[in-house]
């Protein structure tokens, strides 16, 4: 303002870009480096009388920088080496970057070369203050994040997919815009969590081929900033697509290489565990399927209370005996079968949407295995007309495999089922 130039003028002035200067002008850049300082005490420093009175006039007309015209009439006070060579009394007095500059000039770069190896890593610095997102703005993002990740496993999930698409969009479009190091890394974080959201909804709703691009996606970022953890969940959400494509081989082969560096510990380890228990089971291998459970219970013990939040970020012990349900049943266990399914329900989020319906579902195959058929078909119809279940991929899955089971039985239970399941029987939603 006090050189009545434009903001573009004023950015190659300094040397910044316009977007920097914007945001000194709105006070967004929350921390402003010396860098930034001493590119704007250089360009005062060389202002003739009347713009330098025009900006202090400016400076004390406002109460809230009147404090800092001391520091900025300081700045005038140059020697005559920094005004040959451009450079503030700060950096002047810096006697490393003095020393370079000088060894530069001796080495014979002058000119342009000199005057870049002075000022472009102060430029870069005022870059990095220029893209630096607020605490604020950053926390809501990561907050944002956990509740759709709770949310999603509470709710059908297809209803936050348009949030959780815009929700990734704003904080990709923020990673294109140079962030601090720390502020990156979280971002880089928060958008993997995201991705890994909209890959259980993709899922879920039986777009395998568009949910195997955002798991990926979810791994990919995790690696980027070496998350391990989150890495590993996108990991067990990817192997949600051979599981539920009835390929229990090619689970272990995804799952193989990490297995084999023997994850010990957390949620994702036990959640990693689990998944490879599961194959094991379908494949009736009962050593595999016991050794990889026991050893997502050893990745259990310990873990902090705040480790274990409801949704797709985390593990849980409910999580542990449904899948433990899944591996007797598969086996043909019917008394382990019952105990660990008696065990999910009892542990189960009544709000959750889907694991619960599948966990009677387990419950249910167990029985009619037995011979117990009315009670099969009973704690069947109970998993579909449940209030809170979403009848998405998976519950339809396995109430069409519960039913081919039935096969050729009659009775009024039996008819019972296939009137309140005739509707999910139909459903084309398994041909994905």
């Amino acid at each position: 303002m006090a050189m009545k130039r434009s903001r573009y003028e004023f950015a190659r002035l300094v040397g910044v870009t316009p977007r920097t200067v914007i945001l000194w002008e709105n006070g967004r850049t929350t921390r402003m480096h010396a860098a930034s300082r001493r590119l704007l005490d250089r360009v005062l420093s060389e202002a003739d009388s009347v713009v330098i009175a025009r900006f202090e006039r400016a400076i004390a007309d406002d109460p809230l920088t009147t404090r800092d015209i001391g520091d900025a009439s300081a700045a005038l006070d140059r020697t005559q080496l920094g005004r040959d060579i451009g450079l503030d009394k700060e950096v002047e007095d810096d006697d490393v970057r003095r020393r370079l500059l000088l060894a530069c000039i001796g080495a014979g770069l002058a000119g342009q070369a000199a005057d870049m190896v002075a000022s472009e890593p102060e430029k870069m610095l005022a870059t990095l203050d220029a893209g630096s997102m607020s605490e604020r703005r950053l926390g809501f993002f990561e907050q944002s994040t956990e509740t759709l990740g709770a949310r999603v496993v509470q709710v059908p999930p297809h209803e936050l997919l348009q949030l959780t698409l815009d929700q990734f969009r704003a904080v990709r479009g923020s990673l294109a815009e140079r962030q601090a190091t720390h502020h990156q890394i979280r971002l880089v974080r928060t958008a993997g969590r995201l991705a890994n959201v909209v890959g259980e909804i993709l899922f879920n709703e039986g777009h395998f081929g568009q949910a195997r691009m955002w798991y990926t996606t979810a791994i990919h970022a995790a690696q980027d900033i070496g998350d391990r953890y989150s890495e590993d969940i996108a990991l067990a959400g990817l192997a949600y697509l051979p599981t539920y494509s009835d390929n229990p081989k090619e689970v272990l082969n995804l799952l193989g290489p990490r297995l084999e560096e023997n994850p010990g510990h957390g949620p994702a380890a036990a959640w990693l565990w689990g998944m490879a228990a599961r194959a094991h089971a379908s494949l009736g291998n009962f050593d595999g399927f016991a050794r990889s459970i026991a050893r997502s219970e050893q990745a259990l013990e310990n873990v902090p209370a705040e480790q274990l939040s409801i949704g797709i970020f985390s593990f849980r012990p409910e999580k542990l005996a449904f899948y433990q349900a899944i591996g007797y049943s598969r086996l043909g266990r019917t008394e382990q079968t019952a105990r660990a399914a008696a065990r999910a329900i009892e542990l189960y989020d009544p709000s959750e949407t889907m694991e619960p319906a599948l966990v009677r579902f387990e419950h249910a195959t167990a029985l009619l295995g037995s011979g117990e058929v009315d009670e099969a078909c009973s704690v069947a119809t109970r998993a579909i007309t449940n209030g809170h279940t979403y009848v998405g991929l998976t519950v339809t899955k396995r109430a069409k495999q519960f039913d081919s089971a039935l096969s050729t039985l009659q009775g009024r239970a039996v008819a019972d089922w296939r009137q309140q399941a005739r509707m999910i029987i139909n459903s084309p939603r398994t041909r994905a």
